[in-house]
């Protein structure tokens, strides 16, 4: 693709950054408001929703590199 541009170093992490911060808020605001009433259950999700975002990140940078070749 033409029109692909790679991040620098400081805008890698400054997105990635706000990326875990919200991945970290969304995992504590589940722990805080719905961990008394699930007990232990609550983890659940929160494992689910790390490994999604991991998952996303391993894939679109496969995806991407792959673009980047051509």
């Amino acid at each position: 693709m033409k029109f692909l541009k790679v991040m620098n170093t400081k805008e890698w992490a400054v997105s990635h950054g706000f990326i875990l911060a919200g991945l970290i808020l969304i995992t504590v605001g589940l722990a805080v408001w719905f961990g008394p009433a699930l007990g232990g259950l609550i983890a659940l999700p929160i494992i689910a929703i790390w490994c999604f975002a991991i998952g996303l990140c391993v894939a679109f940078g496969a995806m991407f590199g792959k673009l980047l070749e051509k």
